[in-house]
């Protein structure tokens, strides 16, 4: 009593709406609009628990011939960019962040930078004046290049004994058609760790102010604002924030590598894992799209798939296995991959366990209950995401740079509502071709 007697409850948040995450209603709700630096904007608010917003804004840049040869340069840029500005130091950043109940993330991928956003209602205006600042006129610190490049080091030294690292590398250079410094070139982890000791902190400087603008750029909120604040706060912030530099998508055609099988040692590890990557000539606009995608829930995407119950249920000889595929949105280069994780001893009985159960798949095909079954999974997994903002968010901003609006999920799910069990096994078998698997595993085979 004596140590609570002055205590004082949270204040009621506010509650979220009631709000219908369908397709049609998503895009009723949003607003688009473009700044002047080209900056293309989605903005979709709604009441929220604690008057909660997420956002996400990706920068792009440069093409092909201009990005490469930067090596490490512009992962560092990344991770320099909220350790301080021209008026800011590192602490002052944090304070600011914190005093704006604000998360943000910044990573770096192939020409373009990606910021993620977290805070609430009042603070968002003033979120995007701080990121505008963070992004724009970053301090860039020596010593704390220094300090980035230690952890980084650090980090692939760990990861030259990860099975799964380990295994991750040899996959992505096998076939790779790309030379180094381009920016598509799988990069060895001594490839890597020279990149990293060659970064200086005037080419990280150099690298910013020759690329980095919101002249080809994309932002999208979800969640709890006042819309015309933020409006106006992304136009005073990124507004006129542009440059020349020619800016064309670096081009992710399909590459066809021969199918193998990889085996590596990693000494006194635990576990050992089990990747199979398979190459596939569509697009996410293919015909075949929902009638695959759902194939592969069935198969090892969802919670009750073939290979789970499998190798993880019945037999018990794996810690985890799935399968997924990763579409791409504008070339026909996707990716069906699976992996597994399980104790070494247990290597041959996971592939053959994984063996059988693709086999049996593509010879009897699914039956009847788990198509109905697997269907209404994927279709609830799919208004699951539309109903969580930093993923709605995301979405947005992908779908700004595609040119698309949410009336192409609702298409997907009525293609997804209206498939037979005879289309999803023919897609199955059309597509997934284990003569032509990438298999890899590594683990401590004694």
């Amino acid at each position: 009593a004596a140590a609570l007697k002055d205590f004082k409850g949270q204040a009621a948040q506010t509650q979220a709406e009631a709000f219908d995450a369908t397709p049609a209603n998503i895009d009723a709700r949003t607003q688009r609009l473009s700044l002047p630096s080209g900056m293309k904007v989605a903005l979709l608010p709604k009441a929220t628990r604690g008057q909660a917003v997420k956002a996400s804004l990706t920068l792009r840049y440069g093409d092909v011939q201009s990005l490469a040869g930067w090596g490490e340069v512009p992962g560092a840029l990344a991770a320099l960019l909220d350790k301080g500005t021209a008026s800011m130091s590192r602490q002052q950043v944090q304070d600011r962040l914190d005093a704006l109940q604000a998360d943000v993330g910044i990573s770096a991928g192939p020409g373009q930078l990606n910021v993620a956003l977290s805070t609430r209602r009042e603070h968002l205006p003033a979120l995007i004046a701080l990121v505008a600042d963070l992004l724009q006129h970053p301090s860039l610190p020596p010593e704390v290049l220094e300090e980035v490049r230690r952890q980084a080091l650090a980090g692939i030294d760990a990861q030259r004994k990860e099975p799964e690292a380990v295994l991750a590398e040899a996959m992505s250079r096998h076939g790779d058609p790309y030379p180094v410094g381009d920016v598509r070139h799988a990069r060895s982890f001594d490839e890597t760790v020279a990149d990293w000791q060659a970064v200086q902190v005037d080419r990280v400087k150099a690298f910013h102010q020759r690329f980095v603008s919101a002249a080809h750029a994309e932002f999208a909120a979800v969640g709890d604002f006042d819309v015309e604040a933020v409006r106006q706060a992304l136009t005073q912030a990124f507004g006129a924030w542009r440059k020349d530099e020619a800016y064309a998508r670096v081009p992710d055609p399909l590459v066809p590598v021969p199918a193998t099988r990889i085996v590596l040692r990693t000494p006194d590890k635990q576990n050992a894992t089990m990747s199979v990557r398979l190459s596939l000539p569509l697009s996410d606009r293919d015909a075949d799209y929902p009638a695959l995608m759902l194939a592969n829930h069935l198969l090892g995407g969802g919670g009750d798939s073939r290979l789970w119950n499998r190798i993880r249920e019945r037999d018990g000889l794996s810690y985890g296995v799935y399968s997924t595929v990763q579409w791409n949105p504008l070339e026909a280069n996707s990716e069906w991959s699976a992996t597994a994780i399980f104790a070494p001893q247990n290597r041959d009985k996971v592939d053959s366990a994984f063996r059988e159960e693709i086999d049996r798949a593509l010879k009897q095909g699914f039956t009847q209950a788990e198509f109905e079954s697997g269907k209404r999974g994927l279709l609830s997994f799919r208004r699951l995401g539309r109903a969580q903002d930093a993923r709605l968010a995301a979405a947005w901003a992908s779908n700004l740079y595609l040119g698309r609006d949410f009336a192409v999920s609702a298409r997907v799910d009525e293609q997804l509502q209206a498939l037979s069990l005879e289309q999803v096994n023919a897609a199955l078998r059309r597509h997934i071709q284990p003569s032509q698997f990438v298999t890899g595993f590594a683990g401590d085979f004694k």
